[in-house]
């Protein structure tokens, strides 16, 4: 069984056709204290505005989903189980910054949180940060003048294309059902090439 926050995003989504026939995916505080053992923390919201143009409920809502909510679930299920293996989904935002600055400053913390987690014996934590996920609903919702520079930007990338939502999802199968838990305590950049941001 594998708990999960963004319960509908398209990681989710993608992360299911990898698990095996018989795992479970149950949201976050849905499940019976103890019987899940796998975490993926994957909520977040993106409100695409400089921190001067939010009010104050889309900043503390930004910075409650994208950072307080993650920090202070990852440390109940830390306190609670010893055999805990956790993923949350950062942002290459974290690391380099972004127009919307509320979203950057609440992945970095969550990045810096990751790198410092207290963990023991069987415990893993590890965060992977992406850029921009073409095929997710937060790059889907961007408006028209959003998309337009998403399409000019592409042709800069390396790979020539963005990530897709599939490719964060196999990521996450390796490190929860695969790694034997020695990686942990690092932020994963997925970012497809050097000084690409």
């Amino acid at each position: 069984m594998i708990a999960v926050t963004g319960y509908n995003t398209t990681i989710v989504k993608e992360l299911s056709k990898f698990l095996p026939k018989q795992e479970t995916v149950v949201r976050l505080g849905d499940h019976k204290e103890g019987t899940c053992n796998r975490y993926l923390l994957a909520a977040g919201v993106l409100h695409n505005k400089r921190i001067v143009d939010q009010t104050d409920s889309e900043a503390q809502e930004s910075m409650r989903v994208n950072a307080l909510g993650p920090i202070r679930s990852c440390e109940l299920i830390l306190l609670n189980n010893p055999k805990a293996r956790i993923c949350i989904i950062g942002s290459k935002a974290g690391e380099a910054g972004s127009y919307d600055q509320v979203y950057a400053a609440a992945k970095a913390g969550v990045h810096n949180y990751v790198r410092n987690a207290r963990i023991t014996g069987d415990q893993q934590i590890v965060c992977i940060a992406p850029t921009i996920i073409m095929d997710s609903g937060m790059t889907q919702r961007r408006n028209e003048d959003g998309m337009k520079s998403l399409r000019r930007r592409v042709s800069e990338h390396p790979k020539e294309r963005f990530l897709r939502a599939k490719e964060v999802a196999r990521l996450v199968y390796f490190l929860l059902y695969l790694d034997e838990g020695y990686i942990t305590n690092t932020v994963i950049e997925m970012k497809g090439g050097p000084g690409w941001w």
